[in-house]
């Protein structure tokens, strides 16, 4: 025990006598992951922030794919049966159903079954070690990838829900509040998402400043893997916001007609106004919808239209404008992105 935690906690001893374990790896005892060495440390009591994992709504799925695609992850080219769901599409839309950030969500995968990471598909029935309790195994309800991601997200989102009442957790986490860890710890949480990654995993872990048991991950490895990840990609901030309309995240101060009401919504710092009959003033971007004259109507940004003039396929686009899409009939997609609606001749 005393060898693997200089290995993995103790970088500067290594080179003052540690050399027979250098190439010992120090496995995580709960999920059976190797841990990587230690290169940042977390305070206990804070492991993360609450916007760490009620934020990140701006996050898309193209951006996830992408980021799987960039850590080589077996996920990047999975579609879960299940669902009919791609793995990105599933991380960003059930973390979303749930307001819980799509970042977080990638950071519990690779902390509970290293799949971000991974090629192989192993551990793909417990992605997020929900309903796989320490004590014993995996509760089989819960197996399969969108299950799993669905089973974090609703229970992270019900800890919320009782802290942000005033109640402790099902467990008894709660902030302000002394409470011992598995490791064990005496830990008392400063904000709610410490509170609650403690609910979901009790073990401070090792790579915490205080305490923490070194041969497991713990609650401080997701702090750990959700702050190296926000650093590795190009997430975006809090100021822009995500569009169901234009299916992508928008500067602040973009202008949508929404295609579910046709009302006008802009983005101010992260979060769309309510909406209006008529476009806001100091719009830098506008997505209104196109007047189709083959369709005799407006529709939605992203629309498909062959048009009836010379039956050429076009897409609307930013600003209104019609844009040359000759791969919507076979692909659904255009310059703009998928096909809201596909209209043919």
């Amino acid at each position: 025990m005393k060898l693997r935690v200089c290995l993995l906690l103790l970088p500067a001893l290594y080179a003052m006598g540690c050399g027979p374990t250098e190439n010992e790896p120090v496995v995580d005892e709960l999920t059976g992951e190797v841990l990587q060495e230690a290169t940042v440390k977390y305070d206990m009591h804070r492991l993360l922030e609450d916007a760490d994992i009620t934020g990140g709504a701006w996050i898309t799925v193209a951006q996830v794919q992408q980021f799987l695609q960039q850590k080589g992850s077996y996920l990047a080219g999975y579609t879960d049966p299940a669902w009919g769901k791609t793995a990105a599409t599933l991380i960003v839309e059930r973390s979303r159903a749930y307001n819980i950030s799509p970042l977080y969500m990638l950071a519990r995968i690779q902390t509970e079954s290293s799949l971000i990471t991974s090629g192989t598909s192993s551990n793909l029935a417990k992605a997020t070690g929900c309903g796989c309790p320490d004590s014993s195994g995996c509760d089989v309800s819960y197996a399969g990838f969108g299950k799993q991601v669905e089973c974090s997200a609703k229970k992270i989102r019900g800890y919320f829900i009782d802290l942000d009442a005033g109640r402790p957790t099902i467990s008894g986490w709660k902030v302000g509040v002394t409470k011992s860890s598995s490791d064990p710890c005496s830990v008392k949480p400063v904000t709610k998402a410490t509170a609650a990654l403690y609910t979901y995993t009790p073990w401070v872990g090792a790579y915490a400043i205080q305490c923490g048991r070194t041969t497991v991950g713990g609650s401080s490895l997701v702090a750990s893997v959700f702050n190296r990840f926000k650093g590795e990609y190009a997430w975006g901030n809090g100021r822009s916001c995500y569009s169901g309309t234009v299916d992508a995240t928008v500067a602040e101060f973009t202008c949508v007609q929404s295609s579910s009401d046709a009302l006008w919504r802009q983005c101010r710092a992260g979060v769309f106004t309510d909406g209006t009959t008529t476009r806001p003033t100091g719009c830098t971007t506008s997505y209104p919808y196109c007047s189709s004259a083959t369709l005799g109507r407006s529709v939605p940004t992203r629309t498909c239209v062959q048009s009836a003039s010379n039956s050429q396929w076009q897409q609307c686009g930013v600003g209104g404008a019609w844009q040359s899409a000759p791969s919507a009939p076979t692909s659904g997609a255009g310059p703009v992105g998928s096909c809201y609606e596909i209209y043919a001749l």
